[in-house]
């Protein structure tokens, strides 16, 4: 599966294709989730957002039927997360503990870190969770055929999504769904709660996915791109994590090892947190400073462009293109000049180990060995 529009397609067929491929793998991977079923259910929610962020790049096209999908697929979504959270938060404290044993210079301004016995008595209050969810969320849970049902009646309203072949309507879904990136980052820049920050992450999500499906129109502006807003949304998404661990950890400190436990580790889960904002913020700055109008153009303009020229070619040198095959350059003077002597290269007895090498390049030396 490939989460990635095809230069031979139309949109509105690309956009069926994945969309079907995405329900057929989640619907696939509920039926049989095998022994792990917490990759099984995380997966399953990642097509959801890969589904939700897909109908929002043809938003303007699709009428009342787009939020009939994205309801679907976030329900579907929702049905699963309770696993999916309980682990989420204990992989989450795992890089949380790694990062605090970092110097000041690897995770700038943290230089403290909770005692190891109130980390160890933390870690086993979210691993004890993780479990307890792990244990009621067997297979043929209530929640996966509710998950499923949901899925299968969103495959089942795909053939009837009124798509459109127009540009426009992608150029108008890309804009949106940035310009509300744009504006719930300025709101973090003035105030950032968690709320706002979640909400911005999510939008940074959406941009992130419109980028992956637009990917091989131009691979050598968008892949950076793609590179750069996974790091904003990770970023984000760890700072929600932590936020939702403090929550935890606040309201029911008997089970992380106490009082002092709890406000040791929530001190240092702050400070860490302040450093992720920060860096998602100066990120965002960059990722996020043109217009939406610019931004959503430029991109459509690759998809343009690839479809009027085909798909993009690397370029640059002509060493760089096409680097040599043979291993000339690896050879002694000596031995370059025997071949240039078997060659009848004139003038070799004068020439520097440059010249006898695109002497003999030139001479024809490698298409000689290979026959």
């Amino acid at each position: 599966m490939s989460y990635r529009l095809q230069r031979d397609e139309s949109l509105p067929a690309g956009v069926r294709r994945i969309a079907h491929e995405l329900i057929e793998e989640a619907v696939g991977l509920l039926d049989a989730p095998g022994d792990d079923i917490e990759s099984a259910v995380h997966q399953v929610r990642k097509n959801c957002k890969m589904l939700r962020g897909l109908v929002r790049l043809v938003r303007p096209g699709m009428g009342d039927a787009y939020g009939a999908a994205n309801v679907v697929f976030r329900d579907a979504s929702r049905e699963l997360a309770s696993i999916r959270d309980a682990h989420a938060l204990l992989g989450t404290f795992d890089d949380f503990v790694a990062a605090t044993g970092a110097t000041a210079s690897e995770l700038r301004g943290v230089d403290a870190r909770p005692p190891g016995d109130a980390l160890l008595q933390v870690r086993r209050g979210l691993a004890a969770r993780a479990t307890a969810a792990s244990e009621a969320f067997a297979e043929g849970d209530a929640r996966i055929v509710a998950a499923r049902e949901l899925l299968v009646g969103g495959r089942d309203q795909i053939s009837g999504w009124p798509l459109e072949e127009a540009v426009g309507v992608m150029e108008g879904g890309i804009a949106k769904t940035y310009r509300r990136g744009r504006k719930r980052m300025h709101e973090c820049m003035t105030r950032p709660t968690d709320e706002r920050l979640h909400q911005w992450r999510k939008r940074v999500k959406y941009s992130w996915y419109h980028a992956r499906l637009l990917r091989d129109a131009a691979p050598s502006v968008l892949k950076p791109l793609i590179g750069r807003l996974h790091d904003l949304s990770d970023a984000l998404g760890d700072d929600h994590d932590l936020a939702v661990l403090a929550g935890q950890l606040r309201a029911d400190p008997g089970d992380f090892g106490g009082d002092d436990a709890v406000g040791a580790t929530v001190r240092v889960v702050e400070l860490v947190r302040d450093d992720l904002q920060q860096r998602a913020l100066r990120l965002g700055s960059r990722l996020y400073a043109e217009p939406p109008e610019a931004f959503a153009a430029r991109l459509v303009a690759y998809w343009t462009a690839w479809q009027e020229h085909g798909d993009e070619w690397a370029a640059g040198e002509i060493a760089d293109l096409a680097p040599t095959t043979d291993d000339l350059d690896e050879r002694s003077v000596r031995q370059l000049y025997g071949i240039a002597r078997d060659l009848e290269v004139p003038g070799r007895s004068a020439m520097d180990r440059e010249e006898l090498i695109s002497s003999i390049r030139a001479a024809g030396w490698a298409e000689s060995v290979a026959t």
